[in-house]
């Protein structure tokens, strides 16, 4: 179930990489109606030079975080699974 949901995670990063991409070769400035600019984190608006220089890297350490997160859980599940298959100690 976590692995589901960091999976859903590396997804949605990935469309908000990819809309950031599209928008910063755009070369425009979306103004965002909010005060708090959240949604310029989806990609579709802000400054192009924002974007580039602070969300997009951000977004790409994220993105590795969670990588390296799945990397650990299936390292976990394959050492659970062999030290299954281990005989014990006290049949040998």
């Amino acid at each position: 179930m976590k692995k589901l949901r960091i999976e859903e995670r590396i997804e949605s990063l990935d469309k908000r990489l990819a809309n950031a991409e599209a928008y910063i070769e755009k070369g425009v400035n979306v103004r965002n109606d909010s005060w708090l600019h959240l949604e310029d984190w989806t990609g579709r608006s802000g400054h192009p030079l924002w974007m580039k220089n602070h969300m997009v890297p951000r977004t790409r350490k994220a993105r590795a975080k969670l990588e390296a997160t799945l990397d650990r859980i299936a390292a976990k599940e394959k050492d659970r699974r062999s030290h299954k298959r281990r005989p014990s100690e006290s049949r040998r």
